[in-house]
């Protein structure tokens, strides 16, 4: 502050662009990917009960990372985060999601697969998947997909 309050030239200049247009806060782009629910599964790997379902998900071939398994249940609320960013843009991204069976003895199983292209959607929100083995149909898993800008600091 100046002489009497008010503002020196050297005070103007120190907060000069600060929070205003002159600077702009340069961003990514995210994607967060929820997956919402695995529904109505009908492929038993169990010998008894159900299975331990926990879903892997793919983008372009790639490993992003997988939920937690929950015990004995063919549906399930999820709402699992899963966030990534692309290199390019990120509705070009191809994602595949393969559900798997937790095994306490032994290997997990396979229960089925599905993918999601977000190319061809016109909404990205409460997206259904439908899964497959051997081309039956044996289920679904809901997803979320929202695509968004933060800051890059």
């Amino acid at each position: 502050m100046g002489f009497f309050g008010s503002d020196s030239d050297d005070d103007k200049k120190s907060r000069k662009g600060h929070g205003s247009a002159a600077h702009p806060v340069e961003t990514t782009t995210i994607v967060e990917l929820y997956i919402d629910s695995i529904n109505n599964i009908t492929r038993k790997t169990d010998v008894i009960g159900s299975i331990d379902p926990y879903v892997i998900v793919y983008a372009n071939d790639k490993l992003l990372g997988k939920t937690k398994p929950v015990n004995n249940t063919s549906s399930v609320v999820l709402n699992e985060l899963i966030t990534f960013k692309t290199k390019g843009d990120p509705k070009t991204a191809k994602l595949s999601f393969t559900l798997m069976d937790k095994d306490d003895i032994g290997d997990d199983d396979e229960v089925g697969s599905g993918s999601f292209n977000p190319a061809v959607e016109e909404s990205l929100t409460n997206q259904l998947v439908h899964l497959k083995y051997k081309g039956k149909d044996i289920g679904s898993i809901s997803i979320t997909m929202n695509i968004r800008d933060i800051p890059l600091i």
